[in-house]
């Protein structure tokens, strides 16, 4: 025991300036009670970390805090496919979801994802010259079916 408090005096004297109390990051009090005051994520650094991960051609849909302090959730749409992950302030790490509430054993990304706005399809952007036409191709609507016979 005697060792280990020599150990943590020797530290702080040697390194004065290292903060011991780092769980101030994930306090009520640190940044002042808003993490927005002190970090930030802008989309063009978001797109930065996309062209790292190869999916520079994913697009940014929201950047918002995630339910757990120190970290960012990012929602993206990739060529049509919602998804979600999580950086830290230090814009090093990635985290792919979920993120359980221990509590009530709710999923907070799958909750987020719920709240991605659908994007629209155009109809008349679809080939249909080598589609199959069950029932009257004149109709006021049709239905869509894709499938991939492989």
């Amino acid at each position: 025991m005697r060792f280990i408090l020599t150990l943590i005096f020797a530290f702080y004297f040697l390194f004065p300036h290292f903060d011991l109390n780092i769980a101030n990051a994930f306090s009520s009090s640190g940044c002042e009670g808003d993490c927005r005051k002190c970090h930030s994520l802008n989309k063009q650094e978001v797109s930065g970390i996309l062209k790292k991960m190869n999916l520079s051609h994913a697009k940014v849909l929201n950047i918002q805090m995630s339910p757990v302090k120190s970290l960012w959730e990012i929602s993206i749409d990739d060529n049509g496919k919602k998804g979600m992950f999580y950086v830290d302030f230090s814009k090093k790490y990635i985290l792919p979801g979920p993120i359980i509430e221990v509590s009530t054993g709710a999923n907070k990304t799958a909750e987020s994802v719920q709240k991605i706005p659908l994007g629209k399809t155009n109809f008349s952007k679809i080939p249909l010259n080598n589609a199959l036409v069950m029932g009257n191709a004149s109709a006021a609507k049709k239905v869509i079916v894709f499938t991939d016979p492989d």
